[in-house]
Protein backbone atom coordinates (compact mmCIF):
# COMPACT_ATOMS: atom_id res chain seq x y z
CA UNK A 1 0.00 0.00 0.00
CA UNK A 2 1.47 3.42 -0.94
CA UNK A 3 0.75 7.16 -0.82
CA UNK A 4 2.18 9.13 -3.84
CA UNK A 5 2.99 12.65 -3.27
CA UNK A 6 -0.04 13.36 -5.76
CA UNK A 7 -2.43 11.19 -4.78
CA UNK A 8 -5.60 13.01 -4.46
CA UNK A 9 -6.69 11.26 -1.36
CA UNK A 10 -6.91 7.63 -3.42
CA UNK A 11 -4.70 4.77 -2.20
CA UNK A 12 -3.56 2.12 -3.88
CA UNK A 13 -2.66 -1.49 -3.01
CA UNK A 14 0.28 -3.36 -4.32
CA UNK A 15 0.14 -6.99 -6.23
CA UNK A 16 1.01 -8.73 -3.19
CA UNK A 17 -1.45 -7.08 -0.77
CA UNK A 18 -2.47 -10.22 1.94
CA UNK A 19 -6.36 -11.02 0.84
CA UNK A 20 -9.42 -12.46 2.64
CA UNK A 21 -12.50 -13.41 0.41
CA UNK A 22 -10.79 -11.54 -2.35
CA UNK A 23 -10.52 -8.21 -1.13
CA UNK A 24 -6.97 -6.48 0.37
CA UNK A 25 -6.36 -6.41 4.40
CA UNK A 26 -5.96 -3.58 5.79
CA UNK A 27 -4.11 -4.18 9.35
CA UNK A 28 -4.75 -1.71 12.51
CA UNK A 29 -4.15 -1.08 15.94
CA UNK A 30 -6.73 1.11 17.48
CA UNK A 31 -4.42 3.47 19.73
CA UNK A 32 -5.86 5.74 22.47
CA UNK A 33 -4.62 8.82 20.77
CA UNK A 34 -6.95 9.28 17.29
CA UNK A 35 -4.89 11.69 15.54
CA UNK A 36 -1.18 10.52 14.94
CA UNK A 37 1.93 11.62 13.12
CA UNK A 38 0.04 11.37 9.71
CA UNK A 39 -3.59 11.56 8.59
CA UNK A 40 -5.26 10.66 5.39
CA UNK A 41 -8.65 11.04 4.63
CA UNK A 42 -9.27 8.98 1.67
CA UNK A 43 -12.42 7.98 -0.74
CA UNK A 44 -11.13 5.73 -3.23
CA UNK A 45 -8.85 2.94 -3.24
CA UNK A 46 -7.81 1.22 -6.04
CA UNK A 47 -6.70 -2.56 -6.50
CA UNK A 48 -5.26 -4.46 -9.04
CA UNK A 49 -6.59 -1.73 -11.67
CA UNK A 50 -9.94 -1.22 -9.74
CA UNK A 51 -11.44 1.23 -7.84
CA UNK A 52 -12.70 -0.16 -4.73
CA UNK A 53 -15.63 1.03 -2.96
CA UNK A 54 -13.60 1.35 0.63
CA UNK A 55 -16.54 0.64 2.85
CA UNK A 56 -16.03 -3.29 1.63
CA UNK A 57 -12.10 -3.51 2.02
CA UNK A 58 -11.28 -5.71 5.46
CA UNK A 59 -9.10 -4.71 8.17
CA UNK A 60 -8.13 -6.51 10.80
CA UNK A 61 -6.22 -4.93 14.12
CA UNK A 62 -2.96 -6.42 15.46
CA UNK A 63 -1.74 -5.43 18.73
CA UNK A 64 2.13 -5.30 18.52
CA UNK A 65 3.50 -7.06 22.28
CA UNK A 66 5.06 -3.95 23.37
CA UNK A 67 1.80 -2.06 22.85
CA UNK A 68 3.40 0.29 20.37
CA UNK A 69 1.66 2.74 17.78
CA UNK A 70 1.79 1.39 14.27
CA UNK A 71 -0.79 1.79 11.96
CA UNK A 72 -4.45 3.25 12.45
CA UNK A 73 -7.65 2.81 10.71
CA UNK A 74 -10.60 4.76 11.23
CA UNK A 75 -13.71 3.87 9.44
CA UNK A 76 -15.25 6.97 9.28
CA UNK A 77 -18.88 8.69 8.27
CA UNK A 78 -17.99 9.35 4.42
CA UNK A 79 -17.56 6.21 3.98
CA UNK A 80 -13.68 6.29 4.00
CA UNK A 81 -10.75 5.78 5.89
CA UNK A 82 -8.52 8.13 8.42
CA UNK A 83 -4.96 6.54 7.90
CA UNK A 84 -3.03 7.44 10.81
CA UNK A 85 0.87 6.56 11.04
CA UNK A 86 2.25 6.08 14.70
CA UNK A 87 5.95 5.86 15.31
CA UNK A 88 9.22 4.40 13.54
CA UNK A 89 7.91 3.57 10.23
CA UNK A 90 10.92 1.15 9.93
CA UNK A 91 9.66 -0.90 12.97
CA UNK A 92 6.12 -1.61 11.05
CA UNK A 93 7.21 -4.73 8.99
CA UNK A 94 8.71 -6.33 12.03
CA UNK A 95 5.87 -5.57 14.43
CA UNK A 96 3.51 -6.74 12.23
CA UNK A 97 5.75 -9.94 11.30
CA UNK A 98 5.44 -10.51 15.19
CA UNK A 99 1.80 -10.01 15.59
CA UNK A 100 1.14 -12.07 12.62
CA UNK A 101 3.69 -15.02 12.03
CA UNK A 102 3.94 -16.63 8.04
CA UNK A 103 1.69 -19.38 8.83
CA UNK A 104 -1.23 -17.43 9.82
CA UNK A 105 -3.65 -16.82 6.99
CA UNK A 106 -3.49 -13.09 7.45
CA UNK A 107 -0.05 -12.46 5.75
CA UNK A 108 1.72 -9.35 5.98
CA UNK A 109 2.05 -6.00 4.38
CA UNK A 110 4.30 -3.22 3.85
CA UNK A 111 3.05 0.77 4.15
CA UNK A 112 5.10 3.90 2.39
CA UNK A 113 3.86 7.13 4.17
CA UNK A 114 5.24 10.09 1.69
CA UNK A 115 3.77 13.39 2.86
CA UNK A 116 2.28 14.82 5.87
CA UNK A 117 -0.91 16.03 6.36
CA UNK A 118 -0.92 20.35 5.57
CA UNK A 119 -3.60 22.03 8.31
CA UNK A 120 -6.87 22.27 6.52
CA UNK A 121 -6.46 17.96 5.72
CA UNK A 122 -6.25 18.17 9.46
CA UNK A 123 -9.07 20.10 10.09
CA UNK A 124 -11.33 17.87 7.67
CA UNK A 125 -10.05 15.05 9.53
CA UNK A 126 -11.09 16.28 12.68
CA UNK A 127 -14.04 17.37 11.41
CA UNK A 128 -14.68 13.98 10.39
CA UNK A 129 -13.63 12.03 13.06
CA UNK A 130 -16.22 14.09 15.06
CA UNK A 131 -19.03 12.35 12.51
CA UNK A 132 -17.64 9.24 13.22
CA UNK A 133 -17.49 9.12 17.09
CA UNK A 134 -21.43 9.39 16.16
CA UNK A 135 -21.53 6.51 13.77
CA UNK A 136 -19.41 4.37 16.40
CA UNK A 137 -22.03 5.39 18.87
CA UNK A 138 -24.72 3.75 16.53
CA UNK A 139 -22.63 0.81 16.49
CA UNK A 140 -22.68 0.22 20.43
CA UNK A 141 -26.31 -0.94 20.07
CA UNK A 142 -24.95 -3.91 17.96
CA UNK A 143 -22.61 -6.10 20.53
CA UNK A 144 -21.66 -8.93 21.21
CA UNK A 145 -20.68 -10.80 24.35
CA UNK A 146 -17.36 -13.50 24.41
CA UNK A 147 -17.40 -15.81 27.11
CA UNK A 148 -14.41 -17.62 27.61
CA UNK A 149 -13.09 -20.67 30.23
CA UNK A 150 -9.76 -20.93 30.87
CA UNK A 151 -7.91 -24.00 32.55
CA UNK A 152 -6.51 -22.16 35.51
CA UNK A 153 -7.09 -20.35 38.59
CA UNK A 154 -4.30 -21.49 40.63
CA UNK A 155 -1.60 -19.86 39.45
CA UNK A 156 -1.64 -15.68 39.38
CA UNK A 157 1.22 -15.28 36.44
CA UNK A 158 -1.23 -17.07 33.58
CA UNK A 159 -3.98 -15.23 34.90
CA UNK A 160 -2.24 -12.16 34.64
CA UNK A 161 -0.71 -12.33 31.57
CA UNK A 162 -4.16 -13.34 29.89
CA UNK A 163 -5.99 -10.25 31.54
CA UNK A 164 -2.99 -8.06 30.45
CA UNK A 165 -3.81 -9.47 26.67
CA UNK A 166 -7.43 -8.87 27.05
CA UNK A 167 -6.48 -4.98 28.19
CA UNK A 168 -4.68 -4.46 24.96
CA UNK A 169 -7.82 -2.88 22.51
CA UNK A 170 -9.86 -0.09 24.71
CA UNK A 171 -12.84 -0.70 22.18
CA UNK A 172 -12.95 -4.31 24.15
CA UNK A 173 -14.30 -4.57 27.63
CA UNK A 174 -13.74 -7.21 30.34
CA UNK A 175 -17.25 -7.15 32.57
CA UNK A 176 -16.78 -9.77 34.76
CA UNK A 177 -14.27 -12.37 35.75
CA UNK A 178 -15.52 -15.56 37.70
CA UNK A 179 -12.45 -17.13 39.26
CA UNK A 180 -13.22 -21.33 40.75
CA UNK A 181 -10.33 -22.30 42.97
CA UNK A 182 -11.45 -25.75 43.53
CA UNK A 183 -12.06 -26.50 39.85
CA UNK A 184 -9.23 -24.51 38.85
CA UNK A 185 -10.93 -22.74 36.02
CA UNK A 186 -11.36 -19.21 35.03
CA UNK A 187 -14.19 -17.67 32.92
CA UNK A 188 -13.49 -13.75 31.34
CA UNK A 189 -16.63 -12.11 30.01
CA UNK A 190 -15.78 -9.45 27.09
CA UNK A 191 -18.24 -6.84 24.98
CA UNK A 192 -17.42 -5.15 22.15
CA UNK A 193 -19.05 -4.02 19.07
CA UNK A 194 -19.39 -5.00 15.20
CA UNK A 195 -18.90 -3.23 12.12
CA UNK A 196 -20.45 -4.19 9.00
CA UNK A 197 -20.03 -3.52 5.22
CA UNK A 198 -22.26 -1.80 2.75
CA UNK A 199 -24.24 -4.38 2.44
CA UNK A 200 -24.73 -5.03 6.30
CA UNK A 201 -22.57 -8.07 6.41
CA UNK A 202 -19.93 -8.20 10.09
CA UNK A 203 -16.89 -7.14 8.69
CA UNK A 204 -15.44 -6.61 11.96
CA UNK A 205 -15.17 -6.72 15.45
CA UNK A 206 -12.36 -6.18 18.07
CA UNK A 207 -13.22 -9.15 20.20
CA UNK A 208 -11.67 -11.26 17.53
CA UNK A 209 -8.26 -10.41 17.78
CA UNK A 210 -8.67 -9.68 21.78
CA UNK A 211 -9.71 -13.14 22.07
CA UNK A 212 -6.56 -14.19 20.05
CA UNK A 213 -4.57 -12.01 22.30
CA UNK A 214 -5.55 -14.04 25.09
CA UNK A 215 -5.65 -17.40 23.62
CA UNK A 216 -1.75 -16.96 22.74
CA UNK A 217 -1.22 -16.06 26.33
CA UNK A 218 -2.93 -19.05 27.74
CA UNK A 219 -0.91 -20.75 25.21
CA UNK A 220 2.17 -19.46 26.30
CA UNK A 221 1.34 -19.97 30.19
CA UNK A 222 -0.42 -22.79 30.63
CA UNK A 223 0.33 -26.62 30.39
CA UNK A 224 -2.85 -28.84 30.09
CA UNK A 225 -0.48 -31.83 31.62
CA UNK A 226 0.21 -30.04 34.79
CA UNK A 227 -3.61 -29.21 35.48
CA UNK A 228 -6.02 -30.82 37.63
CA UNK A 229 -9.24 -29.37 38.94
CA UNK A 230 -12.46 -31.02 39.63
CA UNK A 231 -14.20 -29.54 36.96
CA UNK A 232 -14.32 -31.32 33.44
CA UNK A 233 -12.21 -30.10 30.34
CA UNK A 234 -10.46 -30.86 27.24
CA UNK A 235 -8.41 -28.08 26.77
CA UNK A 236 -6.24 -24.90 28.33
CA UNK A 237 -8.97 -22.64 26.15
CA UNK A 238 -11.57 -24.99 26.84
CA UNK A 239 -14.82 -22.77 25.45
CA UNK A 240 -15.48 -20.21 23.78
CA UNK A 241 -18.87 -19.23 23.34
CA UNK A 242 -20.25 -15.77 21.76
CA UNK A 243 -23.88 -14.49 22.68
CA UNK A 244 -25.62 -11.55 20.64
CA UNK A 245 -26.23 -8.67 23.01
CA UNK A 246 -28.86 -5.63 22.13
CA UNK A 247 -29.01 -5.49 18.13
CA UNK A 248 -27.26 -7.73 17.49
CA UNK A 249 -28.42 -11.11 16.16
CA UNK A 250 -27.27 -14.60 16.34
CA UNK A 251 -26.02 -14.58 12.85
CA UNK A 252 -23.50 -12.40 13.95
CA UNK A 253 -22.19 -14.16 16.98
CA UNK A 254 -21.62 -17.21 14.90
CA UNK A 255 -19.94 -15.24 12.19
CA UNK A 256 -17.81 -13.96 14.83
CA UNK A 257 -17.14 -17.81 16.43
CA UNK A 258 -16.28 -19.32 13.51
CA UNK A 259 -13.64 -16.35 12.17
CA UNK A 260 -12.23 -17.05 15.63
CA UNK A 261 -12.11 -20.62 15.36
CA UNK A 262 -10.42 -20.44 11.63
CA UNK A 263 -7.37 -18.09 13.23
CA UNK A 264 -6.89 -20.42 16.65
CA UNK A 265 -6.90 -23.54 14.16
CA UNK A 266 -4.73 -22.38 12.08
CA UNK A 267 -2.18 -20.39 13.72
CA UNK A 268 -1.89 -22.28 17.34
CA UNK A 269 -2.49 -25.82 15.49
CA UNK A 270 -5.24 -27.05 18.06
CA UNK A 271 -8.39 -28.59 16.81
CA UNK A 272 -11.69 -26.78 16.89
CA UNK A 273 -14.95 -27.61 17.34
CA UNK A 274 -17.68 -25.77 16.80
CA UNK A 275 -21.39 -25.80 18.23
CA UNK A 276 -24.60 -24.28 18.13
CA UNK A 277 -25.34 -21.58 15.61
CA UNK A 278 -21.50 -21.77 14.63
CA UNK A 279 -21.77 -25.62 13.53
CA UNK A 280 -23.54 -26.09 9.99
CA UNK A 281 -25.90 -28.21 11.77
CA UNK A 282 -26.24 -26.81 14.86
CA UNK A 283 -25.08 -29.70 16.49
CA UNK A 284 -25.02 -29.22 20.66
CA UNK A 285 -22.23 -28.46 22.83
CA UNK A 286 -22.88 -31.58 25.19
CA UNK A 287 -23.51 -33.82 22.19
CA UNK A 288 -19.74 -32.89 21.00
CA UNK A 289 -18.19 -33.51 24.53
CA UNK A 290 -19.91 -36.57 24.90
CA UNK A 291 -18.41 -37.77 21.76
CA UNK A 292 -14.84 -36.57 23.25
CA UNK A 293 -15.43 -38.42 26.61
CA UNK A 294 -15.70 -34.70 28.20
CA UNK A 295 -17.91 -35.88 31.08
CA UNK A 296 -15.19 -38.98 32.47
CA UNK A 297 -12.94 -37.98 35.06
CA UNK A 298 -9.53 -39.58 34.64
CA UNK A 299 -8.44 -39.11 38.33
CA UNK A 300 -9.56 -40.48 42.04
CA UNK A 301 -12.77 -40.97 40.57
CA UNK A 302 -13.72 -36.78 40.75
CA UNK A 303 -11.05 -35.17 38.82
CA UNK A 304 -9.50 -34.32 35.61
CA UNK A 305 -5.86 -34.38 35.62
CA UNK A 306 -3.36 -33.94 32.77
CA UNK A 307 -4.01 -35.35 29.29
CA UNK A 308 -5.08 -38.94 28.89
CA UNK A 309 -6.72 -38.97 25.37
CA UNK A 310 -5.42 -40.29 22.66
CA UNK A 311 -3.09 -37.77 20.62
CA UNK A 312 -5.09 -38.81 17.22
CA UNK A 313 -8.65 -37.55 17.39
CA UNK A 314 -11.16 -40.07 16.39
CA UNK A 315 -13.61 -37.14 15.90
CA UNK A 316 -12.61 -34.76 12.38
CA UNK A 317 -12.28 -31.19 14.03
CA UNK A 318 -14.01 -28.30 12.56
CA UNK A 319 -10.73 -26.56 12.21
CA UNK A 320 -6.99 -27.23 13.23
CA UNK A 321 -5.70 -30.80 12.64
CA UNK A 322 -6.51 -34.06 13.81
CA UNK A 323 -3.34 -34.66 16.17
CA UNK A 324 -3.58 -32.53 19.07
CA UNK A 325 -1.03 -31.24 21.51
CA UNK A 326 -1.34 -32.60 24.96
CA UNK A 327 0.36 -29.25 26.62
CA UNK A 328 -2.92 -27.35 24.79
CA UNK A 329 -5.44 -30.00 24.30
CA UNK A 330 -8.72 -28.84 21.94
CA UNK A 331 -10.91 -26.33 21.95
CA UNK A 332 -14.86 -25.66 21.83
CA UNK A 333 -16.18 -22.47 19.86
CA UNK A 334 -19.70 -21.66 19.75
CA UNK A 335 -22.66 -18.88 19.29
CA UNK A 336 -25.48 -19.73 21.21
CA UNK A 337 -28.76 -17.54 22.85
CA UNK A 338 -27.98 -16.30 26.22
CA UNK A 339 -27.56 -19.46 28.80
CA UNK A 340 -27.66 -18.76 32.61
CA UNK A 341 -24.95 -20.56 34.63
CA UNK A 342 -26.07 -22.02 37.71
CA UNK A 343 -24.71 -23.73 40.66
CA UNK A 344 -25.98 -25.00 43.87
CA UNK A 345 -24.01 -26.33 47.05
CA UNK A 346 -24.82 -29.46 49.22
CA UNK A 347 -23.28 -29.86 52.24
CA UNK A 348 -21.83 -33.62 51.61
CA UNK A 349 -18.58 -34.51 50.19
CA UNK A 350 -20.44 -37.80 48.14
CA UNK A 351 -19.70 -37.11 44.69
CA UNK A 352 -22.35 -40.12 43.84
CA UNK A 353 -25.22 -38.08 45.83
CA UNK A 354 -24.34 -35.52 43.55
CA UNK A 355 -24.38 -37.86 40.26
CA UNK A 356 -27.93 -38.64 41.10
CA UNK A 357 -29.05 -35.29 42.25
CA UNK A 358 -27.97 -33.72 38.85
CA UNK A 359 -29.46 -36.71 37.04
CA UNK A 360 -32.83 -36.02 38.24
CA UNK A 361 -32.67 -32.37 38.17
CA UNK A 362 -31.24 -32.30 34.01
CA UNK A 363 -33.67 -32.44 31.29
CA UNK A 364 -31.97 -35.42 29.75
CA UNK A 365 -32.58 -37.44 33.27
CA UNK A 366 -36.37 -36.13 33.32
CA UNK A 367 -36.42 -33.20 35.42
CA UNK A 368 -36.19 -29.75 34.24
CA UNK A 369 -37.18 -28.89 31.03
CA UNK A 370 -33.53 -27.24 28.85
CA UNK A 371 -31.55 -27.57 32.21
CA UNK A 372 -28.02 -29.68 31.79
CA UNK A 373 -26.48 -30.13 34.99
CA UNK A 374 -23.24 -31.98 36.43
CA UNK A 375 -22.65 -33.31 40.06
CA UNK A 376 -19.15 -32.44 40.98
CA UNK A 377 -16.73 -32.06 44.00
CA UNK A 378 -16.30 -28.81 45.16
CA UNK A 379 -13.51 -28.03 47.77
CA UNK A 380 -13.27 -30.42 50.61
CA UNK A 381 -16.71 -30.44 52.35
CA UNK A 382 -18.99 -29.18 49.76
CA UNK A 383 -20.69 -30.92 46.29
CA UNK A 384 -21.83 -29.04 43.63
CA UNK A 385 -25.14 -29.22 40.79
CA UNK A 386 -23.62 -27.33 38.79
CA UNK A 387 -26.42 -26.17 35.78
CA UNK A 388 -26.46 -24.79 32.53
CA UNK A 389 -30.06 -23.05 31.55
CA UNK A 390 -30.42 -22.94 28.27
CA UNK A 391 -33.62 -21.10 28.24
CA UNK A 392 -33.25 -19.07 31.52
CA UNK A 393 -36.30 -17.04 31.14
CA UNK A 394 -38.06 -20.27 31.39
CA UNK A 395 -36.47 -22.24 33.75
CA UNK A 396 -34.80 -19.91 36.06
CA UNK A 397 -32.10 -20.24 38.82
CA UNK A 398 -35.51 -20.47 41.40
CA UNK A 399 -36.53 -23.38 39.69
CA UNK A 400 -33.25 -25.07 39.81
CA UNK A 401 -32.85 -24.42 43.61
CA UNK A 402 -36.23 -25.40 44.69
CA UNK A 403 -35.58 -28.72 42.60
CA UNK A 404 -32.30 -29.24 43.97
CA UNK A 405 -33.43 -28.99 47.46
CA UNK A 406 -36.78 -31.34 47.24
CA UNK A 407 -33.85 -34.03 45.80
CA UNK A 408 -31.22 -33.22 48.85
CA UNK A 409 -34.00 -33.51 51.36
CA UNK A 410 -34.90 -36.96 50.24
CA UNK A 411 -31.06 -37.95 50.83
CA UNK A 412 -31.35 -36.03 54.36
CA UNK A 413 -28.72 -33.52 52.78
CA UNK A 414 -28.41 -29.87 53.88
CA UNK A 415 -28.11 -26.92 50.57
CA UNK A 416 -26.95 -24.24 50.60
CA UNK A 417 -28.30 -20.82 48.70
CA UNK A 418 -27.27 -21.53 44.66
CA UNK A 419 -25.68 -18.41 42.97
CA UNK A 420 -25.45 -17.65 39.25
CA UNK A 421 -21.55 -17.29 38.09
CA UNK A 422 -22.46 -14.03 35.50
CA UNK A 423 -24.19 -10.82 35.56
CA UNK A 424 -27.48 -11.21 33.42
CA UNK A 425 -27.30 -9.67 29.66
CA UNK A 426 -28.94 -6.55 31.16
CA UNK A 427 -26.33 -5.94 33.90
CA UNK A 428 -23.88 -6.96 31.37
CA UNK A 429 -24.93 -4.24 28.84
CA UNK A 430 -25.27 -1.32 31.54
CA UNK A 431 -21.62 -2.04 32.79
CA UNK A 432 -20.29 -2.35 29.26
CA UNK A 433 -21.76 1.02 28.38
CA UNK A 434 -20.74 2.79 31.42
CA UNK A 435 -16.65 1.10 31.60
CA UNK A 436 -16.61 1.76 27.87
CA UNK A 437 -17.75 5.75 28.33
CA UNK A 438 -15.22 5.65 30.93
CA UNK A 439 -12.75 4.60 28.78
CA UNK A 440 -13.17 7.34 26.03
CA UNK A 441 -13.02 10.01 28.51
CA UNK A 442 -9.90 9.41 29.88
Amino acid sequence: MSMPPNSNNQITFHENTAQKDGLPILFSNHGSNPFGRYHFLTEKAEWKGKLLDVSALRFVPQHHRRQKLFLHVYYEAYGGFVFSWGPQLSQHKKATEEACPQQSVLGNFQVEVRKKMRNHEKKEAIEISSSSKKKKAANQSVLLCCKIFFSESRSRAPLDAIERAARLDPETVIVNKFEDRAYNRTRFTLVSYVIHDSTGSAIYSPLQQTVLAMVEAAYGTINLEQHAGTHPRLGVVDDIVLHPLARASLDEAAWLAKAVATDIGNRFQVPVFLYGAAHPTGKALDSIRRELGYYRPNFMGNQWAGWTMPEILSVKPDEGPTRVSRARGITMIGARPWVGLYNVPIMSTDVSVARRIARMVSARGGGLPTVQSLGLVHGENSIEIACMLLEPNRVGGDRVQSRVEMLAAQEGLDVETGYFTDSSPEMILDKYLNLISANRAE
